[in-house]
Protein backbone atom coordinates (compact mmCIF):
# COMPACT_ATOMS: atom_id res chain seq x y z
CA UNK A 1 0.00 0.00 0.00
CA UNK A 2 1.21 3.93 -0.50
CA UNK A 3 -0.13 7.48 -0.17
CA UNK A 4 0.81 9.39 -2.65
CA UNK A 5 1.16 13.38 -2.75
CA UNK A 6 1.76 15.59 -5.72
CA UNK A 7 0.76 19.60 -6.12
CA UNK A 8 1.82 22.14 -8.36
CA UNK A 9 2.14 25.88 -9.16
CA UNK A 10 2.63 25.81 -12.59
CA UNK A 11 1.37 23.67 -15.89
CA UNK A 12 1.84 22.71 -19.59
CA UNK A 13 0.01 24.91 -22.04
CA UNK A 14 0.31 23.27 -25.06
CA UNK A 15 4.14 22.96 -24.83
CA UNK A 16 4.61 26.09 -22.80
CA UNK A 17 5.18 26.15 -19.35
CA UNK A 18 3.47 29.05 -16.79
CA UNK A 19 1.48 29.36 -14.19
CA UNK A 20 -1.72 27.64 -12.51
CA UNK A 21 -4.76 30.02 -13.54
CA UNK A 22 -5.37 32.35 -10.80
CA UNK A 23 -1.13 33.56 -11.27
CA UNK A 24 -0.14 30.26 -9.71
CA UNK A 25 -2.80 28.64 -7.52
CA UNK A 26 -2.18 25.26 -6.06
CA UNK A 27 -3.57 22.43 -8.02
CA UNK A 28 -3.40 18.72 -5.40
CA UNK A 29 -3.98 15.21 -5.16
CA UNK A 30 -4.05 12.71 -2.99
CA UNK A 31 -4.55 9.27 -3.22
CA UNK A 32 -4.31 6.68 -1.00
CA UNK A 33 -3.64 2.78 -3.22
CA UNK A 34 -3.49 -0.77 -2.39
CA UNK A 35 -1.74 -2.63 -4.96
CA UNK A 36 -1.53 -6.54 -4.59
CA UNK A 37 -0.55 -9.41 -6.64
CA UNK A 38 -1.39 -13.04 -6.79
CA UNK A 39 0.92 -15.95 -8.05
CA UNK A 40 -2.04 -18.44 -10.33
CA UNK A 41 1.29 -20.40 -11.41
CA UNK A 42 4.83 -20.35 -11.66
CA UNK A 43 4.99 -17.58 -14.58
CA UNK A 44 1.19 -16.59 -13.95
CA UNK A 45 0.40 -13.63 -11.69
CA UNK A 46 -3.09 -11.49 -10.90
CA UNK A 47 -2.44 -7.84 -10.23
CA UNK A 48 -5.10 -5.56 -9.05
CA UNK A 49 -4.78 -1.60 -7.53
CA UNK A 50 -7.42 0.49 -6.55
CA UNK A 51 -7.55 3.81 -4.51
CA UNK A 52 -9.34 6.29 -3.04
CA UNK A 53 -8.18 9.35 -4.06
CA UNK A 54 -8.96 13.47 -3.10
CA UNK A 55 -8.29 16.50 -5.25
CA UNK A 56 -8.28 20.61 -4.46
CA UNK A 57 -8.72 23.70 -6.09
CA UNK A 58 -9.61 27.29 -5.71
CA UNK A 59 -13.15 28.54 -7.17
CA UNK A 60 -14.47 31.29 -8.20
CA UNK A 61 -14.43 34.03 -11.21
CA UNK A 62 -12.05 34.04 -13.97
CA UNK A 63 -10.81 30.53 -12.91
CA UNK A 64 -11.63 27.52 -14.68
CA UNK A 65 -14.76 24.88 -13.75
CA UNK A 66 -13.40 23.19 -10.65
CA UNK A 67 -14.83 22.31 -7.19
CA UNK A 68 -12.91 23.03 -4.06
CA UNK A 69 -12.33 19.55 -2.79
CA UNK A 70 -13.46 15.92 -4.82
CA UNK A 71 -13.14 12.92 -3.31
CA UNK A 72 -13.94 9.27 -4.82
CA UNK A 73 -12.48 6.07 -6.52
CA UNK A 74 -9.86 5.70 -8.62
CA UNK A 75 -9.52 4.25 -11.41
CA UNK A 76 -8.80 0.14 -10.79
CA UNK A 77 -6.85 -1.77 -13.17
CA UNK A 78 -6.87 -5.28 -12.94
CA UNK A 79 -4.10 -7.53 -14.86
CA UNK A 80 -2.33 -10.32 -15.60
CA UNK A 81 0.93 -11.08 -16.04
CA UNK A 82 2.33 -13.98 -18.14
CA UNK A 83 6.35 -14.39 -17.82
CA UNK A 84 7.52 -15.65 -20.85
CA UNK A 85 11.39 -15.82 -20.02
CA UNK A 86 13.06 -16.62 -16.57
CA UNK A 87 16.50 -15.13 -16.42
CA UNK A 88 17.16 -17.57 -13.91
CA UNK A 89 16.56 -20.22 -15.80
CA UNK A 90 18.17 -19.21 -18.86
CA UNK A 91 21.16 -16.32 -17.09
CA UNK A 92 21.91 -15.43 -20.37
CA UNK A 93 18.80 -13.68 -21.34
CA UNK A 94 16.78 -10.97 -19.70
CA UNK A 95 13.45 -12.07 -17.73
CA UNK A 96 10.43 -11.32 -20.46
CA UNK A 97 6.64 -10.95 -19.35
CA UNK A 98 3.78 -10.04 -21.15
CA UNK A 99 1.25 -8.08 -19.14
CA UNK A 100 -2.36 -7.28 -19.86
CA UNK A 101 -5.11 -5.24 -17.89
CA UNK A 102 -8.51 -3.51 -17.41
CA UNK A 103 -9.29 -0.07 -16.36
CA UNK A 104 -12.50 0.58 -14.65
CA UNK A 105 -13.08 4.42 -14.12
CA UNK A 106 -13.55 5.63 -10.50
CA UNK A 107 -17.03 7.01 -9.54
CA UNK A 108 -15.36 10.95 -9.73
CA UNK A 109 -16.72 13.61 -11.86
CA UNK A 110 -14.97 14.83 -15.06
CA UNK A 111 -14.73 18.30 -17.00
CA UNK A 112 -13.02 20.03 -13.64
CA UNK A 113 -9.43 21.20 -13.68
CA UNK A 114 -9.48 19.14 -10.55
CA UNK A 115 -10.80 15.97 -11.71
CA UNK A 116 -9.46 12.71 -10.52
CA UNK A 117 -9.25 11.02 -13.80
CA UNK A 118 -10.45 10.65 -17.50
CA UNK A 119 -13.53 9.08 -16.25
CA UNK A 120 -12.72 5.86 -19.10
CA UNK A 121 -13.00 2.49 -18.82
CA UNK A 122 -10.87 0.33 -21.32
CA UNK A 123 -7.87 -2.05 -21.60
CA UNK A 124 -3.92 -2.16 -21.89
CA UNK A 125 -1.13 -4.06 -22.53
CA UNK A 126 2.67 -3.93 -22.32
CA UNK A 127 5.94 -5.54 -22.65
CA UNK A 128 7.70 -5.89 -19.57
CA UNK A 129 11.52 -6.85 -19.27
CA UNK A 130 14.48 -7.00 -16.72
CA UNK A 131 17.73 -8.21 -15.62
CA UNK A 132 20.65 -8.11 -12.81
CA UNK A 133 23.23 -6.81 -14.36
CA UNK A 134 25.21 -8.24 -11.42
CA UNK A 135 24.27 -9.07 -7.76
CA UNK A 136 23.44 -6.04 -6.81
CA UNK A 137 22.34 -3.54 -9.73
CA UNK A 138 19.48 -4.56 -11.83
CA UNK A 139 17.73 -2.45 -15.25
CA UNK A 140 14.15 -2.66 -16.32
CA UNK A 141 12.03 -1.44 -18.29
CA UNK A 142 8.13 -1.66 -19.46
CA UNK A 143 6.48 -0.29 -22.42
CA UNK A 144 3.01 -0.49 -23.30
CA UNK A 145 -0.50 0.88 -25.21
CA UNK A 146 -3.50 2.26 -23.05
CA UNK A 147 -6.84 2.34 -25.17
CA UNK A 148 -10.01 3.87 -22.77
CA UNK A 149 -13.53 4.83 -23.65
CA UNK A 150 -16.40 7.03 -22.27
CA UNK A 151 -19.90 7.83 -22.71
CA UNK A 152 -19.02 11.24 -22.69
CA UNK A 153 -15.59 11.91 -23.96
CA UNK A 154 -13.40 10.69 -26.64
CA UNK A 155 -10.06 10.20 -24.79
CA UNK A 156 -6.80 9.60 -27.20
CA UNK A 157 -4.98 6.30 -26.78
CA UNK A 158 -2.32 6.42 -25.24
CA UNK A 159 1.84 4.92 -25.34
CA UNK A 160 3.55 4.42 -21.66
CA UNK A 161 7.25 3.54 -20.37
CA UNK A 162 8.66 2.87 -17.60
CA UNK A 163 12.54 2.47 -16.98
CA UNK A 164 14.45 1.80 -14.09
CA UNK A 165 17.48 1.72 -12.66
CA UNK A 166 18.36 0.07 -8.67
CA UNK A 167 21.20 -0.66 -6.57
CA UNK A 168 21.52 -2.64 -3.67
CA UNK A 169 23.17 -1.29 -0.67
CA UNK A 170 24.25 -3.41 1.65
CA UNK A 171 21.74 -5.73 3.23
CA UNK A 172 18.55 -3.61 3.59
CA UNK A 173 18.88 -0.69 1.83
CA UNK A 174 17.86 -0.35 -2.19
CA UNK A 175 17.83 2.89 -3.92
CA UNK A 176 16.46 3.29 -7.55
CA UNK A 177 16.01 5.74 -10.37
CA UNK A 178 13.08 5.28 -13.08
CA UNK A 179 12.00 7.59 -15.69
CA UNK A 180 8.24 7.02 -17.28
CA UNK A 181 6.42 8.73 -20.20
CA UNK A 182 2.87 9.16 -20.92
CA UNK A 183 2.04 9.73 -23.86
CA UNK A 184 -1.10 10.28 -25.97
CA UNK A 185 -1.52 9.66 -29.57
CA UNK A 186 -4.26 12.68 -30.36
CA UNK A 187 -6.49 15.11 -28.62
CA UNK A 188 -7.25 18.73 -27.99
CA UNK A 189 -5.12 21.28 -26.91
CA UNK A 190 -6.19 23.80 -23.86
CA UNK A 191 -6.88 26.97 -25.31
CA UNK A 192 -6.95 25.61 -28.53
CA UNK A 193 -10.08 24.66 -31.15
CA UNK A 194 -13.10 22.92 -29.96
CA UNK A 195 -11.44 22.92 -26.10
CA UNK A 196 -13.46 23.61 -23.43
CA UNK A 197 -13.17 23.04 -19.61
CA UNK A 198 -15.64 20.40 -19.82
CA UNK A 199 -13.25 18.39 -22.53
CA UNK A 200 -10.49 18.17 -20.42
CA UNK A 201 -10.12 14.58 -20.45
CA UNK A 202 -9.93 14.80 -24.28
CA UNK A 203 -6.89 16.91 -24.58
CA UNK A 204 -3.48 15.61 -25.97
CA UNK A 205 -1.87 15.43 -22.67
CA UNK A 206 1.68 14.14 -22.37
CA UNK A 207 3.72 13.34 -19.22
CA UNK A 208 7.55 12.75 -18.61
CA UNK A 209 8.32 11.73 -14.62
CA UNK A 210 11.56 12.03 -13.18
CA UNK A 211 12.05 10.16 -9.70
CA UNK A 212 14.03 8.42 -6.89
CA UNK A 213 13.06 6.06 -4.60
CA UNK A 214 14.42 4.50 -1.19
CA UNK A 215 13.43 1.27 0.12
CA UNK A 216 14.54 -0.19 3.36
CA UNK A 217 13.65 -3.90 4.01
CA UNK A 218 12.44 -4.82 7.61
CA UNK A 219 12.18 -8.35 7.33
CA UNK A 220 12.08 -11.04 4.59
CA UNK A 221 8.00 -10.15 4.83
CA UNK A 222 8.25 -6.07 5.28
CA UNK A 223 9.57 -3.75 3.98
CA UNK A 224 9.31 0.08 3.43
CA UNK A 225 9.84 2.91 0.95
CA UNK A 226 9.62 6.60 -0.03
CA UNK A 227 10.19 8.56 -2.74
CA UNK A 228 10.06 11.64 -4.77
CA UNK A 229 9.28 12.35 -8.35
CA UNK A 230 8.83 15.64 -11.05
CA UNK A 231 7.13 16.26 -14.17
CA UNK A 232 10.41 17.55 -15.89
CA UNK A 233 8.11 17.65 -19.31
CA UNK A 234 5.11 17.56 -20.57
CA UNK A 235 2.03 18.55 -22.78
CA UNK A 236 -1.48 19.81 -21.27
CA UNK A 237 -0.70 18.83 -17.78
CA UNK A 238 0.25 19.90 -14.31
CA UNK A 239 3.87 20.35 -13.90
CA UNK A 240 3.62 18.58 -10.30
CA UNK A 241 6.11 17.54 -7.68
CA UNK A 242 4.78 13.68 -6.15
CA UNK A 243 5.77 12.44 -3.35
CA UNK A 244 4.84 9.24 -1.98
CA UNK A 245 5.21 6.77 1.29
CA UNK A 246 4.91 3.11 1.07
CA UNK A 247 4.45 -0.14 2.80
CA UNK A 248 4.93 -3.52 1.65
CA UNK A 249 3.97 -6.89 2.63
CA UNK A 250 4.21 -10.85 1.59
CA UNK A 251 2.33 -13.31 2.35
Amino acid sequence: MSYVTQSATEFYRSSAKRPTPGGGLELAQDTFWIDGTYGLADAVALDFRVGQASSSFATGPGLPPSQANISGLADLNLGVVWRVVDEIVRPSAPSVALRAAAIKAGDYDTGYINSLGDGGDGLEFSVIIGKFVSDRFALSGEVGQRTRNSNIHEIPDSVFARFLAGVIIGNRLSLSLSYEIDDSRSGLEIGGPGFSPSRFPELQEDVQLAGATVSYTVSDRVSVGGSFAKVVDGRNTAASDVRSVSFNFSF
